[in-house]
């Protein structure tokens, strides 16, 4: 088992349902994030993109919008078939009213993966949020 598995594998153990979770796993994926930058075999590369994710999860969590949309995006060019990254960056996007950028990160997981319930009904919103904005109304998120 490879060193970056097995610390992929005790930071994912910590729950990241919880502030104490979230304070300690954080930490954990910066080491091995940071350990592992410039990996080539694609297994590791895999990781590491899921490392990328699960740290912009405790960003996200923590409000810090632009930083976990750098992660998700890190994960994505490090492994472009991982949905999830595309998933959460399009939330992020949904978020900060940018319903556009949420529709594509949408459309790309659902491509990659096409039994995503959530994901469709997000992108369904954002695309009904785009047609009020062409319509001069607010979204219905604002």
């Amino acid at each position: 088992m490879s060193s970056l598995k097995k610390a992929l594998d005790a930071a994912i153990e910590i729950s990241l349902e919880t502030l104490s979770g979230r304070e300690q796993a954080e930490p954990m994926y910066d080491a091995l994030i940071e350990s592992h930058r410039g990996c080539s075999e694609a297994a590791d590369r895999k990781r590491l993109a899921m490392a990328y994710n699960n740290r912009g999860q405790i960003k996200y969590r923590r409000v810090d919008f632009n930083e976990a949309v750098d992660d998700y995006t890190e994960a994505i060019a490090l492994d472009s078939s991982l949905a999830v990254a595309f998933y959460n960056r399009g939330q992020i996007h949904y978020r900060l009213a940018r319903y556009q950028l949420a529709v594509n990160d949408f459309e790309v997981c659902l491509t990659l993966q096409a039994d995503f319930p959530d994901c469709q009904l997000n992108m369904d919103q954002a695309k009904a949020d785009i047609a009020l904005q062409q319509q001069g109304l607010n979204s219905s998120f604002n």
